[in-house]
């Protein structure tokens, strides 16, 4: 059982020495919701969405429901209950078959379809959710962890699966950030959950590999969700 967990404040470093160099501010895209309606809308792998009425998120189906969706469940005490049952051996491949939106480190390697639903539906300010499965490198081969993350209420929410403790924390916004970065420039696609829907490329990258406190505080709160070299 996960409780109810907002990352808030963390900025991680995603790439190699000098990404941040000739770093350029191109344009955002900002997703922030209005006239919600009263259901979960859950993003699914075919592209289509189903409706599952809520008044308090209680003894609703908790992980993955038929259909391959997601849905904000917790149980009685206020624990999230998404990630019941999840199984810990999925590959990129099996996470991508699931209806998943499957990132590689910190890059969206398939699923983008599905990303592309829920980003659409929270624009329109309806109630909806997605998964992330994110597969890290390391030392030992690949490690996996799990995000899901919704839109309820006019406010965006996003649980860890390896997250036990905290209160949930909303954030206002969905921000896609664009711009040139790295030595040579490439595009670069930020998308993150910030309460601040000005915003820039520059000053988030800057703040990102900024050692200055209050040039970091000035990005705070946010939760990065993907970072794409285009």
């Amino acid at each position: 059982m996960k409780r109810l967990k907002m990352m808030t404040g963390v900025l991680v470093v995603i790439c190699a020495a000098g990404v941040l160099a000739g770093c350029k501010n191109e344009g955002n895209t900002v997703n922030n919701a209005a006239g919600v309606t009263a259901d979960i809308t859950a993003v699914t792998a075919a592209g289509n969405t189903t409706g599952k009425a809520t008044d308090d998120f209680t003894n609703n189906t908790a992980g993955e429901a038929a259909g391959h969706t997601v849905a904000l469940t917790q149980d009685m005490r206020g624990f999230y209950t998404g990630f019941t049952g999840l199984p810990g051996d999925y590959t990129m491949m099996d996470a991508a078959a699931r209806g998943y939106v499957v990132k590689h480190n910190l890059e969206v390697v398939a699923g983008r379809a599905v990303w592309d639903q829920f980003v659409a539906a929270s624009a329109q300010g309806l109630n909806t959710g997605v998964r992330l499965a994110t597969f890290h490198d390391n030392e030992e081969g690949i490690s996996s962890s799990y995000s899901d993350l919704f839109l309820q209420d006019g406010k965006y929410y996003i649980f860890e699966s390896a997250d036990e403790t905290g209160e949930p924390t909303p954030f206002s916004y969905l921000l896609t950030l664009r711009g040139k970065s790295g030595n040579p420039s490439r595009d670069t696609t930020v998308t993150l959950l910030t309460n601040d829907n000005k915003l820039t490329f520059d000053k988030y990258m800057t703040a990102l590999y900024s050692s200055n406190t209050e040039v970091i505080k000035s990005v705070l709160p946010n939760q990065l969700i993907s970072f794409q070299l285009d």
